[in-house]
């Protein structure tokens, strides 16, 4: 994640990229470049950090087969077309509306296209700091999403699959997508970024969603590196209990409210 974050950030200091947004300026409205370009931002974070995971499903490569978090469980092809109808679904009559209808906001918080573009040092740190609010605030309403009322009316259909998959990580009640997405925009309604950071950070966002529920756990995820990123393991666990382990991004809201004390009881064992 830090690799794809940094690139894009790079990007920032192209002169090509510079005269490509120039361009988009000169041809597009500002509707146009902030609703439809935050809406692909989303939809290619999204399918293109799933396709990976697609690939390796869809084949079941014997050699990846050892990183499977849940050994040998792959999803259907059933299952596959179940998730991509409701995708559908939720990406154009759900998450387009939603930005679309949030267009008068983000200018009343100062998003602009205006060049320059901000700087790398600008992007990463808010980015990051848009990660940090919203594991936060994912947090706690995860933890009411599992709430009787709100998991039997809401939650139950994000946790339909036990061994979650890719593709898999937005597959949720449209009202789930409407709920988590208040933590997503909580950041930049504070900071009010250049509007190419906020597409930088709803790619990031999307493709940090699928890492944690692709159901690898390779010797190269990001939390081999960071102790305090969750991860596939991670969140495989919540999916596979129902329960514990409610943070989306970082480690920290689990270990310090003590709601991944059987997770570490369970791996303590396993790796005993």
């Amino acid at each position: 994640m830090i690799l794809e974050l940094t690139t894009f950030a790079l990007l920032t200091s192209s002169g090509r990229v510079h005269r490509g947004w120039a361009f988009l300026c000169d041809s597009s409205s500002d509707f146009t470049m902030t609703v439809w370009g935050l809406f692909c931002s989303l939809v290619c974070g999204y399918f293109l950090g799933c396709l990976p995971y697609f690939i390796l499903d869809v084949l079941k490569v014997p050699f990846f087969k050892r990183y499977k978090v849940q050994t040998y469980r792959y999803p259907s092809k059933a299952n596959l077309q179940k998730c991509c109808l409701n995708l559908f679904v939720l990406f154009f009559f759900v998450m387009f509306p939603m930005i679309s209808l949030s267009y008068p906001l983000f200018k009343a918080i100062g998003v602009s296209r205006e060049l320059p573009l901000p700087s790398l040092f600008t992007v990463l740190v808010q980015v990051l700091f848009f990660f940090l609010v919203e594991d936060f605030g994912n947090y706690w309403l995860h933890r009411w999403l599992h709430t009787t009322w709100a998991y039997k009316n809401i939650h139950c259909v994000h946790h339909e699959y036990s061994a979650p998959f890719a593709l898999a990580a937005t597959y949720a009640h449209p009202l789930e997508v409407v709920i988590l997405g208040i933590p997503t925009f909580a950041g930049p309604l504070v900071v009010g970024p250049h509007l190419f950071t906020l597409w930088v950070w709803l790619m990031m966002r999307q493709y940090e969603a699928v890492d944690i529920h692709s159901g690898y756990e390779f010797p190269w995820n990001l939390n081999s590196l960071l102790s305090f990123y969750g991860g596939t393991e991670h969140h495989d666990y919540h999916h596979y209990l129902y329960s514990g382990n409610y943070a989306s991004i970082f480690t920290w809201c689990d270990s310090i409210y003590g709601t991944n004390l059987s997770y570490k009881m369970r791996k303590f064992s396993r790796d005993c």
